[in-house]
């Protein structure tokens, strides 16, 4: 198959690939068959979510702890970790929510 493009289209699309961190064949099969392309998940977004698993699985490892010796022995460091998880989901939200992934 083969498709023919101007040339400010072919440089608008080899733009439009580059900003998706795509190959132009990959972009210009994905924009084809799925008729959208956004944004891949970026280096940043991995580690804010990474982190927020880490911080649930902590808060997991507390709720644990907190039934073997008692809530108030550990009342303390669950509020930290609480905090830390609020703030990690107050990110996620400004950056996915609020401002809805681009479409390339």
């Amino acid at each position: 198959v083969s498709i023919r493009f101007s040339e400010p289209e072919y440089y608008a699309l080899k733009h439009r690939a580059s900003l998706a961190g795509l190959t132009l064949s990959d972009y210009s099969r994905s924009a084809i068959l799925d008729g959208k392309v956004v944004e891949p998940v970026k280096k940043e977004e991995m580690d804010v979510l990474r982190k927020l698993s880490d911080e649930a699985n902590n808060l997991n490892q507390l709720a644990h702890q907190a039934n073997k010796y008692g809530m108030f022995y550990l009342e303390k460091e669950a509020k930290n970790v609480l905090e830390t998880l609020s703030g990690t989901i107050n990110k996620l939200s400004d950056d996915w929510k609020n401002n809805k992934r681009k479409k390339l």
